[in-house]
Parts: C-alpha cells; structure tokens; sequence
C-alpha cells in the first residue's frame, strides 16, 4: 500500500486527478453495465416467459379458427366481404370467450384488414362493462396502439411478439396472421399487461442509465476543463518561477482561486527578496563608499596644494612679466586649468566628507520654483519643453534646500545632455503614504540595460569628460535626509529618475516639544 501511494505522489498534478476522476467514473459507469446486461437478462427470461405463454394462446385460437373455417369453406367461399366479417367475427367470439376466461388479464383481438374492423374479447383491467359508445371509443384506442404491430404482420404474413408502452403502462403482445387458403384473412393478438411494479421499475431504470450516462459525460468534461485550469495555472507558475529566477522583479501574473493564492505567495516572496537584495546592495555599497570616500579625502588634499602653489605662481608671473607678448593668454590658459582642477577636487571633497545638511522646512514646490528658475535659460537653449505636475496642497519636507537644489539641477542637466536635439522633460510631484515623490522624466536616449546598475557608483560615466560623480553625489545627499533615490529607463522611451523625500507631519513637532 506505501509504495502504491509513494508512486501516485511522483506523478504529476494533471495525472493525479485524472487518475482519482477515472476511479470516481467508473463505479457509475459499472453500475450502468450491470444494468445493461444483467438487468436486460432478467428482461429477456421474463419476456420469454410471457411470448412462449401468449404465443400458446394466439396459435391456439388461429387453429380454432382455422378449423371452424374449414369445416364452412364452402359456405364461407360464397359469401360476400360483410358476411365473411360477421362470420368470422362469429367465430372468434366463440373460440375467444373460453380463452379469455380461462386467462384473466389477456385481452384477444381479431384485426380485418378488408374493411379495417377491429373485434376485443376480454380485458386487460378489471373493469365495469361499458356502454356501447364507451366500447367504440376503446376499440379505436387499442387499434390505434396496436396499429404498428398489425401492420408488420400484414407486410410480413408472419408471427410478432413485442412490448408496447404507454405514458403509465407496459403491455406484451403476440401477434399472429390467421390465413386461409393462403390468403391473409386477418390478424389475431393476445396482448398481456405487465405488473405496474415492473413497468415502473423498468422506467426507473431506464431513467437512472440515462442520468448516469449524462452524469459520466457532465463529470468527464467536468474533469477534464478541472485538469485543464489546473495544469494552465501549474505551467504558468512555472514559468513564472522560471522568469523569476532571470529577473527577480517580474512578478507571476493574477490566477483564479487557489493559484491565484500561491502566485501571491510567490511573488511576496520575491518581493521580500528583492527589498532583501536591494538592502544587501545598498549596504555593500555604503561599504565601498565609506572607504573610496577616505581615499578620495586623502587625495583631493594632497592635489589642491600643489594646486593652490600652480596658480599663485602664474598671478606672479602675470604681475612681473606683463610685457612679454603672450605671456598672458598662457596664464589664463594655467588659471583656467587650475580652477577647473579645483572644481573637480571640490567635487571629491563633497563626496568624500560631505559637511552637513542645514535643515530647513521647505515646500516642494518652492524648490522646484526656483530651481526652474535657475535652469529655464539652459533649457530654452537646448530646445527643451518643461512640463510640470505639481500637486496641489503638498506637506513641506524638512532638508538642505541648497544641496536639494543641487539634486534637481544635476538631473535637469543630465536629461538635457540625453535630449541633443531637444525633447520634453517632464517633472512632477506627488504624495504617497507618508512620503513627497518627485519624479523627472525625459525623452531622451535612455540608459543601456547594463549600465542600470552602476548610474550611481562613483567615477562611473558614459559621458566624455564626465567624472563620474554628480549622480553618485546627488544619491549620497537624498539619503543624508532619509530619502532614496531610483532610476528606471528605456532606449526607446526615455529615463525617469524619482526622488523620495520623508513629508513633514505635525506630530514630529509635537514629539520634539514634549521631549
């Protein structure tokens, strides 16, 4: 039994079920082949039974008949059609009366096919005697019930047993030509009706094959769109998973019911690896930038010296050696230089040892303001539209407006270095939960997929003459004041970068007056 289950538990989903819905269609579908076989032997000895009995009673009255017949042949030749029924009619009342009283429940009728007579003798039922009208109306109706049996017997000339059925009964019937001088004079029948019991147990039946039947085709289908759903929602789960293990943020798509269920599972999960991985990042990151920036410290002090010396030379130099021709244009090409040195060691300085923020509590919007303020003669020039999305009824945030200024220019000038022939930047600011997010947005050339990682590293730069450092200065000041920083970027779409800033609440003031 262990290895019978250990087995079924190695198969897949889709064959588990379908395994499990075979075992549960076939107990109806064995019950349907008992009754089938079973049921309808039972059937065919009972029907026996009955055709052997009744066929004992109609061949026995067609001899009667015959005999009596024969002994008036010449009589019966010569009389015309009406005479010939009286006759025979004659003849079957007498031979059919002792019959039928000898078989209660057996009806015996004589059917003439000349004139499409119909003459009963006995009941199926135990009932009053009727009135004249009433008898017609019921040898109308056993003919019309018994039509199709006589006429196969008039077609064929040869004996029929078979079951007719009503609405409420079942009646068995033997049919039998009566033939004189070869010549089809008319039918005779024996009809017998069966038990109530069995006719309803018959139709119970029969109704129970087809409810099953019906069932076996409703389940199988049933079944089959079960294992159809299922395995889709396995194969999508695994694809997912598959997705999932190239990139950890593409997430499985909705499912119904209980894959949809484990699908959210799942892409919990990989969101909580994902905020993990990041963490992780962040905090090697942090590492590596904590000692570059002691390296960096160390080397912008030991460069703005000599720094400092060069330039003071060449002002000494200007002052003395006025006179000699081109002697200036070369000091101011030193001077240049040597500011320019001093800008770049300036930059290392702040990346280094950044000095700290002078809080202030600032409106977004205000920042923004005069930011644009500051950028909208660049952006005129390069042919760059600005569109803003600011949002109404902001909270102020609590940072260093210059260094946050700082942020937002540097991204204004990155996206217009992305846009060369002009495009549109987009800026817009929101509020989200307890947090200010401002987003920029350009159509330039975006950023290559491999380049995503390392936009804020420091000294890395796909620019010409870039140093490296603006974005990775601009990162380091959003979280000095408790923000972050991403990037998202298409190359056919653009970059966005957001910035996500802590909202000023009231009760923070609250809390710092009742400490």
């Amino acid at each position: 039994m262990g290895f019978i289950v250990s087995l079924f538990k190695r198969k897949s989903l889709s064959l588990q079920i379908l395994l499990i819905t075979t075992a549960i269609l076939v107990v109806p579908v064995l019950v349907m082949l008992y009754d089938l076989f079973f049921a309808a032997k039972e059937e065919e000895i009972l029907f026996s039974a009955r055709e052997e009995r009744l066929s004992i009673v109609t061949q026995g009255l067609v001899q009667e008949i015959t005999s009596t017949l024969n002994e008036r042949k010449v009589e019966f030749d010569h009389m015309r059609g009406e005479d010939k029924a009286a006759l025979l009619q004659k003849i079957f009342e007498e031979t059919a009366g002792p019959l039928a009283a000898n078989n209660p429940g057996v009806r015996l009728g004589l059917y003439l096919p000349e004139n499409e007579e119909i003459f009963i003798v006995g009941y199926l039922h135990n009932y009053r005697n009727f009135s004249p009208e009433e008898e017609n109306e019921r040898e109308r109706r056993v003919l019309a019930e018994a039509r199709t049996g006589i006429m196969a017997v008039v077609a064929s000339k040869a004996p029929l047993s078979r079951l007719t059925a009503t609405y409420d009964d079942q009646v068995f019937e033997n049919l039998s030509p009566l033939l004189v001088d070869d010549k089809l004079a008319g039918v005779v029948w024996a009809d017998e009706r069966l038990h109530p019991i069995f006719a309803q147990s018959r139709n119970f039946r029969a109704l129970i094959r087809y409810a099953a039947l019906l069932a076996f085709f409703l389940g199988a289908a049933g079944a089959l769109l079960v294992i159809h759903n299922l395995a889709g929602g396995v194969r999508q789960i695994k694809d997912g998973l598959m997705g999932l293990g190239n990139d950890i943020h593409k997430l499985l798509p909705p499912l119904p019911g209980e894959m949809g269920q484990v699908a959210q599972a799942i892409n919990r999960m990989a969101l909580s690896l994902a905020e993990k991985e990041k963490l992780e990042d962040e905090l090697h990151r942090s590492e590596r930038l904590a000692a570059l920036g002691r390296l960096v410290t160390g080397l912008a002090h030991e460069l703005r010296n000599p720094i400092g010396v060069i330039k003071a030379t060449v002002q000494v130099i200007e002052k003395e050696y006025e006179k000699i021709t081109g002697l200036p244009d070369y000091a101011r090409v030193i001077k240049e230089q040597a500011d320019r040195q001093n800008r770049v060691i300036q930059e290392l300085l702040d990346f280094g040892r950044p000095r700290p923020p002078l809080i202030q509590l600032i409106p977004v919007n205000s920042l923004l303001s005069s930011t644009f303020t500051l950028t909208e003669p660049l952006l005129k020039q390069h042919k760059v539209e600005l569109l803003l999305e600011p949002a109404e009824a902001l909270p102020p945030v609590e940072v260093d407006g210059e260094r946050i200024k700082q942020v937002f220019v540097n991204l204004i000038m990155n996206a217009v270095e992305a846009m060369p022939e002009g495009g549109r930047l987009t800026v817009g600011a929101r509020m989200e939960c307890d947090r200010v997010v401002v987003e920029f947005t350009d159509t330039g050339k975006g950023i290559a997929r491999e380049d995503l990682p390392h936009v804020f590293d420091p000294f890395y730069t796909t620019k010409d003459g870039g140093t490296g450092l603006g974005l990775s200065i601009s990162h380091q000041i959003i979280k000095m004041h408790g923000g972050s920083m991403d990037v998202k970027s298409d190359c056919t779409q653009g970059t966005t970068f957001t910035i996500n800033l802590p909202a000023w609440r009231q009760e923070d003031d609250s809390k710092d007056t009742g400490n």
